[in-house]
């Protein structure tokens, strides 16, 4: 595994995995060629049918496809779960199994396996197959079983708007017990061969449907709308995705990590809300918006005791009095805990699960509107000069009661919004993008700062309550609220300026 936490997080114990290794080969049916009696190869059980509905999750660029490696969540049969194959020397190929206790959210320990191959990219399905199988089970003399052999009829369908590719096919497997030489494989061949059945030139049923089908190209200005924001959003998920190991863990700067990448997913949602349908897109923003405030507690009390801590070592030893230090430390520490084994509790959470299956149904599913469909060159700009409109706007009414610091965290979180859309449009080579993404980095910065220090001050406040409770001395919470104000003063300076320029390119 590759958390510690991974089971309290709802994810899986390594009680959970099931590797394996399987020997198979795999043969296509013609059309009209129905597969022989197999009871003429020895003892064999009745046959069993089943339906399997598979989704087979990959990267837009096909990473595992391209890797030989195959990444599925099944249903219907007797291994239902999970499953994660990989390339093995011949006919092997090595399994690793896990079973479906968190929907549609893929397990962590897959992932990680893959994590050298897919890195950040977003791991959505790329294909669904629904299987009708037709199980047999050939046993030896002493009653074991000797291989399995199964008779599917595919319906396979490649779940992309760019493409309609839909394929039913027959096809017949062959997996060996684990004890059975390969020289079995020859006398079911010759059956299988008397009947017109080969060979199949594809590995998986995975590569067959896809063999004709390029991955998914990067969208660009002449793309739809949507697709340039799907991408975009899809981008981000899958940082998120990536994260989640590490998130578990408490890995450095993996939850801040995570939040920045649920912030730019809900600043995409609400900036181009207009090419996609807005109750699902509503809907999703709610969910993502949700894993953030559960990511914000420990990574909040993570960041204050750091800001914190860096103002106490800016002072002259004089300048601290009393017990602020052990205070800090102290507290913010156990705030840190306690809001962190809330995030495990969240992320154990059905709801948890949900905000990946919404992500992922949404990336894939969702339908564009009229403007959505119109080139991106055109629409995404547009919006985004809505979104610098709607920034000016809360610039204006900030700036009536420029003391009302309120007023200025609006103007903040619309500053948000356009760097976001800026950065999508610099992803498309859009002019002057990047210039203006920049602009409004500094902006978001400034403004920020003004932020935190309104939070630092007010758990400096905090302090300085129990400080006097306990009688200690007060002085040093004084000073640094002081030094905050001013720093504050500064960043607010800064942000309207800048803010001032941008709006003015």
């Amino acid at each position: 595994m590759t958390s510690s936490n991974a089971s309290t997080t709802g994810q899986f114990s390594a009680e959970d995995i099931d590797r394996q290794v399987e020997i198979e080969r795999k043969y296509a049916v013609p059309k009209g060629v129905r597969v022989p009696e197999l009871d003429q190869l020895g003892a064999a059980s009745p046959e069993r049918f089943d339906i399997l509905v598979a989704d087979y999750y990959d990267t837009p660029d096909l990473a595992l496809l391209n890797a030989h490696i195959t990444l599925r969540r099944r249903t219907g049969g007797d291994d239902a779960g999970w499953h994660l194959k990989t390339p093995g020397t011949g006919d092997a190929r090595h399994e690793t199994r896990m079973p479906l206790k968190r929907g549609r959210r893929i397990p962590i320990a897959l992932r990680a396996e893959v994590a050298e191959i897919v890195g950040e990219k977003p791991l959505l399905p790329v294909v669904r197959i629904r299987t009708e199988r037709t199980t047999t089970e050939l046993y030896g003399e002493d009653g074991s079983a000797r291989a399995e052999i199964v008779a599917d009829v595919v319906d396979a369908t490649v779940l992309r708007s760019d493409v309609n590719v839909h394929e039913v096919w027959a096809e017949v497997e062959v997996e060996l017990a684990a004890s059975e030489p390969e020289s079995t494989f020859g006398g079911i061949e010759e059956l299988l061969g008397a009947a017109g059945i080969e060979r199949s030139p594809s590995a998986s049923k995975l590569g067959h449907i896809l063999a004709d089908v390029p991955p998914l190209e990067r969208p660009d200005a002449d793309s739809a709308a949507v697709e340039v924001a799907l991408a975009a959003l899809a981008e981000h998920f899958g940082r998120f995705q990536a994260l989640e190991g590490a998130v578990a863990n408490d890995e450095p700067d993996a939850v801040h990590q995570a939040r920045v990448a649920l912030r730019r997913m809900r600043s995409i949602l609400q900036v181009y809300r207009k090419v996609f349908d807005r109750g699902d897109a509503d809907r999703l923003r709610d969910e993502l918006r949700w894993a953030g405030e559960k990511l914000g507690g420990p990574r909040d009390a993570e960041v204050i005791q750091s800001e914190l801590i860096e103002l106490l070592d800016s002072l002259e030893p004089e300048q601290l009095v009393g017990p602020v230090r052990a205070r800090i430390q102290t507290e913010l520490a156990e705030r840190h805990d306690r809001e962190f084994g809330k995030l495990l509790v969240a992320m154990a959470s059905p709801r948890w699960d949900s905000v990946f299956a919404s992500a992922t149904e949404f990336i894939v599913e969702v339908p564009a509107t009229s403007a959505g469909r119109r080139p991106a060159r055109v629409t995404l700009d547009r919006l985004a000069g809505e979104s610098v409109a709607k920034t000016a706007q809360r610039n204006k009414a900030a700036k009536k009661h420029p003391e009302a610091l309120e007023g200025w965290h609006e103007v903040r979180k619309g500053a948000k919004g356009a760097r976001y859309a800026h950065e999508v449009l610099a992803g498309i080579g859009s002019k002057g993008a990047e210039r203006r993404r920049e602009k409004w980095k500094k902006v978001t910065s400034a403004f920020g700062e003004v932020q935190d220090c309104v939070i630092l001050q007010e758990q400096l406040g905090t302090f300085e309550s129990a400080a006097r409770r306990t009688d200690e001395p007060v002085d040093t919470y004084v000073l640094l609220r002081a030094k905050l104000g001013e720093k504050r003063d500064a960043a607010l300076l800064r942000g309207r300026t800048l803010l001032a320029e941008v709006l003015d390119d």
